[in-house]
């Protein structure tokens, strides 16, 4: 009897060994948020970013690289960081005001997928970095960045607390999901929800009505490889009401091509006849079945009065 309660023990001794460490390993790995994809990764930027993009990093660092300096990041900033990153979701606070002055800092939002250390996570920030809270730090200049866990961070000038609610929530971008954007598989994919910025960004869009009501509300694109130095382009430009698709492409189709090469003068003769541009329901669509990378670097370098100096970062 002795022999069978003292081998009972032994073994509840063994199976506690086993059980307590697995249980305290179930709790602490439950993660109540939702977890970030690339198909979401945009829902956790601030609603008032006018300016979005999405990425998948892998096979377009080049593309990535130039965009980053286009709006101030210099690479080496964020280079720990980035060379880790697989998704990468931007969101930009432009100015678009009829004034077109030059802020001199532009708050940035960022969500990101990729592989990073938790544990070291802090030493990957470099100097100036403090730690402001569990999986936090803060920068000199009012920075915050969360690990939210190995796979996802979210990065923000200001507005961190309401991108982490967001996330919590699995809020949805609605705005977004109004157009019928081929964002899943594109390697790039970028919205601009101010109709005075898109018309900023492309002057022979003509986004308002003569009474100034609006005509174009919102505007997406989608960028896929098309070989190993070019990219086909979608882009959307969503109307408020769909009786202007037919009249709006039909102008778009007689004046859009000489208009643009005014603006941009490095567009080739021979790039502006592959332009198709056509209506579907609330929509106009313009494509391109191939773009050279060498275009869209010189399109990203333009200066389109968004008023960018720098990301308010302090890098």
């Amino acid at each position: 009897m002795f022999g069978f309660v003292l081998l009972t023990e032994l073994r509840l001794s063994r199976l506690k060994k086993f059980c307590i460490p697995t249980l305290l390993l179930f709790v602490f790995s439950c993660r109540t948020i939702p977890e970030l994809t690339h198909s979401n990764i945009v829902d956790s930027l601030p609603p008032e970013s006018n300016l979005i993009m999405k990425i998948a990093v892998t096979g377009n660092e080049a593309l990535v690289e130039t965009m980053m300096l286009r709006f101030g990041i210099a690479p080496r900033d964020f280079s720990n960081l980035a060379e880790r990153m697989e998704h990468l979701a931007i969101g930009l606070e432009l100015d678009s005001s009829p004034e077109g002055r030059r802020a001199p800092r532009i708050p940035f939002h960022i969500a990101a997928i990729g592989n990073w250390p938790v544990a070291l996570f802090g030493r990957l920030l470099g100097e100036g970095w403090v730690r402001s809270g569990h999986n936090r730090w803060l920068s000199p200049t009012g920075l915050e960045i969360m690990l939210i866990s190995g796979r996802e961070l979210i990065l923000s000038s200001g507005k961190l607390d309401s991108m982490l609610a967001r996330t919590e929530t699995a809020s949805r971008n609605m705005e977004l999901a109004s157009v019928n954007l081929p964002a899943e598989n594109a390697d790039l994919a970028f919205w601009m929800t101010d109709p005075d910025l898109i018309h900023k960004l492309l002057h022979p869009v003509p986004v308002r009505d003569f009474t100034g009501a609006v005509i174009v509300d919102l505007l997406g694109g989608a960028l896929s490889k098309a070989g190993s130095d070019a990219y086909s382009l979608d882009m959307f430009i969503h109307l408020s009401n769909p009786r202007f698709a037919e009249s709006l492409a039909l102008a778009m189709r007689v004046g859009f091509a000489s208009q643009i090469s005014e603006t941009f003068d490095f567009l080739s003769y021979e790039f502006l006849l592959g332009l198709e541009i056509k209506e579907r329901s609330s929509e106009v669509i313009v494509s391109h079945n191939s773009i050279p990378i060498v275009l869209l670097e010189d399109f990203l370098s333009f200066d389109f009065g968004l008023g960018i100096e720098r990301f308010d970062s302090g890098n």
